[in-house]
Parts: structure tokens; C-alpha cells; sequence
């Protein structure tokens, strides 16, 4: 291998067969790379007149904005196979980052088209990369790495391996509506997201275009998808009352009753606002015994009222939806 420096314009930024990071620059990247240039040699390879990336996307990026012209790269022997370029890229980021299961999708992908085989990878890489050592996981994620249109949502949105397994259950014209959809959702909303889509579409048997269509979500779709200010979390609360009518009557009486017990030290309660567990937390703060004795009291007067009754009648009714 050799150490020299090329030119950006060498690059050739439209091959991206080792490219699977897909994180952004950001800024302190950048400005460090004003100051001092780019320090760590990115990995190329030489391929015609031009100069194919193994490794530093985000580093080339980062080194464009910050208007370098020339940076330092460790030029690949022409004898290494791709595959042994993929295997350098791949471990090279391992050791440095988690990736997102769009990542781990793009790994698996690339792997497959650089000639490994399935069970070789079940065997070297999909416990390293936290996932079941199962063909159906290869399958599943070479599908998700094939929707390149949606893979940047997905990194973004920390994607789970449950939520990518429900998304690709929807027609392809479905998948790119609940993309549209969710953008405003951090991960836990987006995965909520897919699963009342899902629920309402298998309880109704409708298509998901119907579903989007009802009179009182319409509206709250077409915001959404405008990306207005907590659209995403009106959406939810309106699928919910859809999908669990029941539930969410229950969170709302909870949350009336909760209202009226009264506890000082800041107090909080917290409950499974799914109401499969039936049981509620109480926290609170204190600096001195008597402001905990205090507390207590106020616990035991609020029982004998038959409040926290009011709670646990709430909690343990019986759901059938």
C-alpha cells in the first residue's frame, strides 16, 4: 500500500460499492479540518484514472465543506479482492461506532454482492452486528437495504429490527406514505407509528389509503407529511383513539384521577399506558425526614379516601381490542 496525497476531483464520488456509513459531517468535523486538514489517511482504491473510496466518506465530506483540495490517502494494492477492501471498511468502522440497523442492512447487502455467503455470514458477522444468526434476518435486511429511498429515515429514526419486520409487511406504495409520515417521530413514535397502522389495517382489512383517508386523520396526515409542528404527535393520538378506543377512554379517566391526590415533594406517578401491567410508580423528592413523613401521611389519607381505588379500578379493568 502506498501513503500519498490526491486530489478530491480524483475521487469518484458516484461509486459507492464500499460505502455503507451514513452519518453526516458535522460541524466540529468540519472546523477541525480547517484548522489542522485531515489528519487519518482515508482507505482508496486505484481504478482506471480515478480513485474508488474504501473508508472516510464522512471524512471526504467533511474535508469538501471545509474547502480542502488535496488529502492524504492510503492507496489499496490492486491484488486485494473487493471483498477483502469491504471486509478492511467494515472492521475499520467497527471498532468505532454502533451502527443502525440501516447500516447493518447496507453490510449485509454489500457482503452478499461481494460473493460471501449466507451462512458465512451468520457465522463471522451477525453477532457482531447484535442481530439473530438466522437466514431470515439476512433476507429481511437485504429487503430493507433495497428501499436506498428510505434508508436515511430509518438511520435517523435508530430503527429497531421489529419495526424495520412490520414496515416491510406493507405494500411497497404503503412503505413510502408511513416514510413520509414519520419524519417528525423520534424512534420510539415512529415504531408506535408503524404498529397502529398495522393493527388498523388487520383489524379493518382495508388498505392503508383508506385508514389515511378516515374524516379525523386526513387533515392530520396532510400535516405531517407538511412537517408542521407537532403533527406527527397529533397523528399518534388520533390512531391510538382509533386502534385502542377503550385504552385511551382508560388513559384519560387516569389521568383525571391522578389529578385529584394530592402529594407534595414534587411528585410524580408513572403507569404502562398500554395497561397490560396494572400497577403504578410513585416518586418524590425530600431533603428531611418529616418532609418524607409528610408524604407518607398524605399517601395514607388519599387511601383512605379511596382514590388510589379509583386508580387500581382504572388499571385492572378488562380490555378486549
Amino acid at each position: 500500500m502506498e501513503l500519498r496525497l490526491i486530489r478530491l476531483e480524483e475521487i469518484n464520488f458516484d461509486d459507492t460499492r464500499f460505502r455503507f456509513n451514513l452519518d453526516k459531517p458535522d460541524e466540529k468535523l468540519i472546523f477541525s479540518i480547517q484548522r489542522a486538514g485531515l489528519i487519518e489517511p482515508v482507505v482508496v482504491k486505484s481504478e482506471g484514472q480515478a480513485f474508488i473510496l474504501v473508508t472516510g466518506w464522512r471524512r471526504v465530506e467533511a474535508s469538501r465543506q471545509a474547502g480542502l483540495k488535496e488529502i492524504p490517502a492510503l492507496v489499496m494494492p490492486l491484488r486485494w479482492t473487493d471483498l477483502t477492501l469491504f471486509r478492511l471498511a467494515f472492521f475499520e468502522s467497527y471498532a468505532r461506532k454502533d451502527f443502525s440497523l440501516a447500516e447493518k442492512a447496507l453490510i449485509i447487502k454489500k457482503f452478499i454482492e461481494f460473493g460471501l455467503s449466507p451462512e458465512e455470514l451468520i457465522e463471522e458477522f451477525l453477532s457482531r452486528l447484535e442481530l439473530p444468526p438466522e437466514r431470515q434476518t439476512i433476507d429481511l435486511l437485504t429487503q430493507l437495504a433495497s428501499l436506498d429511498w428510505a434508508l436515511p429515515s430509518i438511520h435517523c429514526g435508530r430503527w429497531k429490527l421489529s419495526t424495520a419486520r412490520l414496515f416491510l409487511s406493507f405494500f411497497p406504495e404503503e412503505r413510502r406514505a408511513i416514510i413520509g409520515l414519520g419524519e417528525t417521530l423520534n424512534h420510539n413514535q415512529q415504531a408506535e407509528l408503524i404498529e397502529l397502522l398495522f393493527t388498523l389495517k388487520k383489524r379493518q382489512k382495508v388498505g392503508l389509503e383508506t385508514i389515511l383517508a378516515v374524516e379525523e386523520i386526513k387533515p392530520l396526515v396532510e400535516a405531517a407529511r407538511d412537517r408542521q409542528p407537532r403533527a406527527g404527535l397529533e397523528l399518534l393520538t388520533a390512531l391510538r383513539k382509533r386502534a385502542f378506543p377503550l385504552v385511551t377512554e382508560i388513559n384519560r379517566e387516569m389521568q383525571g384521577a391522578l389529578r385529584q391526590i394530592n402529594l407534595s415533594g414534587n411528585s410524580r406517578f408513572d403507569y404502562d399506558h398500554s395497561l397490560e401491567k396494572g400497577s403504578i410508580s410513585i416518586s418524590f423528592e425530600a431533603r428531611t425526614t418529616e418532609e418524607i413523613e409528610l408524604v407518607v401521611e398524605q399517601l395514607k389519607q388519599n387511601v383512605k379516601e379511596g382514590k388510589f381505588d379509583v386508580l387500581f379500578g382504572l388499571l385492572n379493568k378488562k380490555i378486549d381490542e
